[in-house]
């Protein structure tokens, strides 16, 4: 028996669990349901606009969806069928293009699982925090909805996450040398392509930064230029990336992508697509004129959303999960329903939470003292990413969603694994018991993140909120 136990805990047998874990979740039923879900309707028929080179304007940067369209190139998924057509929830696909697209975002929600996991070991130089926050990513429903479904988010945080493991890497070198060079381009590389994905990442890249800045001007022996010079290298590779990215992005879609698409450009930007009214009638800007002027127009655009939405909820409800996400429902020739929802594993989430307070007012304790244990600094990078991530949300007035608050998810399990290993290292059967309860809310709440067929008394039974209808 111990023989199993000290082989079980030999990191590459843990490692080997997580991937185990994530494929079998993230790729069940991928197929499942045939149909658009909640916002395929935009994701999947925008990746078809590159196989087109039609424009199309979205608030959100365009990463996400020219990888998803390059992947499918690559591996030969180019008959989209009637994806570029597709105008409501429900409606059904014609072909396997589809598949293909949840079979990249499912193996990205591997990828963050495996992100997760290294992240932990390194912020606490342990393998079993960063093993039990990636057990809490694996065995979250909303996680899992995100991560099987065409939306973005979870390239949004395997970068984002991938991005602070390499800040962590740099961080443990005192100068730039050839190695900490290596860390410093991929930690800039991976931040700027979460941004890529949405804005919202910009928190991951504000972490990145707030965790060199106390390496270098908080310790004892302060760097100051050395942050000044690492911090500058990271924006100008941002921006390098960030507007190449771009331009690949519109010189991928020369053509118009009809007066609903084209009327967020002005009228000299739209001079510069083919099939477009203004066409040829003026000069068009430069390549950088005309990606700065989309980046306006996308900003513009996202601050001025103001139509409500069902499923809207505020920042502060996101914590306890007051108001999941209705994705899709169907119902069946046999009276049952089948719905999915963006609904989290709430004793996940509030176990979190707790967990979360529990290190705010532990870190208000120690700083009484002058000398601080190994494990502040961490805990006061997690708690401050938590935080920042939800500080926009205090001052906007556009509608809002659970999806919003996944960066803070994210650093939430670190801090909830690395708790349950701090105080359960010594008793791993209550440890144990905890994940069996954790796992087993996770089956229960399956069928709605699977879109399985449920009776109205199955459905009601795990509808703990009135607000979760």
């Amino acid at each position: 028996m111990n023989k199993v136990l000290k082989f079980l805990q030999k990191e590459w047998v843990l490692i080997l669990i997580l991937i185990i874990l994530a494929s079998v979740t993230r790729f069940l039923y991928l197929g499942y349901p045939k149909e658009v879900v909640f916002d395929e309707v935009y994701f999947a028929k925008w990746v078809t606009n590159y196989f087109k080179g039609d424009f199309y304007f979205d608030i959100h940067p365009p990463l996400a969806k020219m990888m998803l369209a390059a992947l499918a190139k690559i591996f030969g998924y180019t008959n989209f069928g009637n994806t570029s057509f597709i105008s409501q929830i429900g409606d059904k696909y014609d072909t396997d293009f589809y598949k293909f697209l949840r079979g990249v975002e499912a193996f990205f929600g591997m990828i963050l699982v495996l992100a997760v996991y290294a992240l932990g070991k390194r912020m606490f130089q342990n393998k079993w925090p960063g093993f039990l926050a990636a057990l809490l990513v694996v065995f979250d429903n909303a996680i899992l909805v995100q991560s099987r479904f065409i939306f973005t988010d979870v390239f949004l945080l395997a970068f984002g996450v991938i991005g602070l493991y390499f800040i962590y890497r740099l961080k443990e070198h005192k100068k730039l040398d050839g190695n900490a060079w290596v860390d410093l381009f991929f930690a800039a590389l991976f931040l700027t392509a979460a941004v890529l994905v949405k804005w919202t990442a910009l928190v991951f890249l504000g972490v990145g930064i707030f965790v060199l800045f106390l390496t270098h001007c908080c310790g004892k022996a302060r760097k100051i230029k050395l942050f000044i010079k690492e911090g500058a290298i990271i924006m100008i590779i941002f921006f390098a990336v960030y507007f190449g990215v771009f331009a690949v992005h519109l010189l991928s879609l020369p053509n118009t992508g009809g007066p609903n698409a084209d009327a967020f450009l002005s009228a000299r930007s739209q001079s510069a697509l083919l099939g477009n009214q203004y066409y040829g009638k003026y000069q068009p800007p430069s390549l950088i004129s005309r990606i700065v002027e989309l980046n306006i127009s996308m900003f513009v655009a996202n601050a001025g959303l103001n139509a409500k939405h069902a499923y809207s909820s505020k920042w502060y409800s996101w914590p306890i999960m007051y108001r999941p996400i209705y994705d899709w429902n169907k119902v069946n020739n046999d009276g049952t329903n089948s719905r999915i929802y963006l609904i989290g594993n709430p004793l996940i989430w509030w176990l979190g939470f707790l967990a979360v307070i529990f290190a705010i007012l532990a870190l208000l304790y120690e700083l009484r003292f002058k000398e601080k244990t190994i494990y502040f600094q961490p805990l006061l990078i997690l708690i401050f990413g938590y935080l920042l991530n939800l500080l926009p949300y205090l001052g906007i007035s556009r509608p809002a969603f659970l999806y919003h608050y996944f960066p803070s998810f994210i650093f939430m399990s670190l801090i909830t694994g690395f708790l349950l290993w701090i105080f359960l290292e010594r008793k791993p059967l209550i440890l144990i018991f905890i994940f069996v309860v954790l796992i087993s809310s996770f089956i229960y709440f399956a069928p709605l993140s699977y879109g399985l067929p449920m009776s109205d008394v199955e459905y009601n039974a795990r509808v703990w909120l009135p607000s979760w209808r």
